[in-house]
């Protein structure tokens, strides 16, 4: 079986990984206050539009790896280090993807309407309501907590294996793939 990635599925992860830090650096951002305020709506917009753009990168890099799997790990990869790599890519899914949602009912809920890129704005999911406000304010928050310690646990693992030998990097690297 192929040892790397497809290229589709290459070309998502790093598409939505650096989507995703520069999501964490300016949600940090605003959330702390640590901009000046006429800095603050034009940020809340690109983050709400790319925030969408990730909801709809993850449903088709999930249609594709449905479609086409993943390589195996490779065999010195311990029963541990599997069901590690397993979790945090379900994990990552799973914010990834619940991640956009939190962030719309959050602001909607605020009263906003949420923009995507000036092309459209998404329909009112829910009206405004305190209550609901705050309940998706803390998921919003606390998954975005969960994704940085995620991504600190995705990338020293595979900086871990790759210090091994374990060539794991290279995976999610373009290359030549074996048959």
């Amino acid at each position: 079986m192929d040892d790397r990635y497809r290229p589709s599925i290459q070309f998502l992860h790093w598409l939505i990984a650096l989507t995703v830090i520069g999501l964490v650096i300016a949600g940090l951002l605003l959330h702390y206050d640590l901009i000046p305020r006429s800095v603050h709506k034009p940020l809340a917009f690109l983050h709400m539009s790319f925030g969408l753009a990730i909801l709809a990168l993850m449903v088709v890099r999930l249609f594709i790896r449905r479609r086409t799997g993943a390589p195996e790990l490779p065999e010195e990869i311990g029963r541990p280090f599997r069901i590690a790599a397993h979790t945090t890519q379900i994990l990552f899914y799973a914010l990834l993807l619940a991640m956009p949602v939190f962030g719309i009912l959050f602001v909607e809920a605020h009263g906003r309407t949420v923009p995507f890129f000036g092309l459209f704005t998404l329909p009112a999911f829910v009206g405004k309501n305190h209550g609901v406000q705050e309940v998706f304010a803390f998921l919003h928050f606390w998954g975005g907590i969960a994704v940085i310690l995620l991504l600190i646990a995705h990338v020293g693992g595979a900086v871990r294996h790759e210090l091994r030998g374990e060539r794991m990097i290279r995976r999610m690297l373009p290359g030549r793939r074996s048959t």
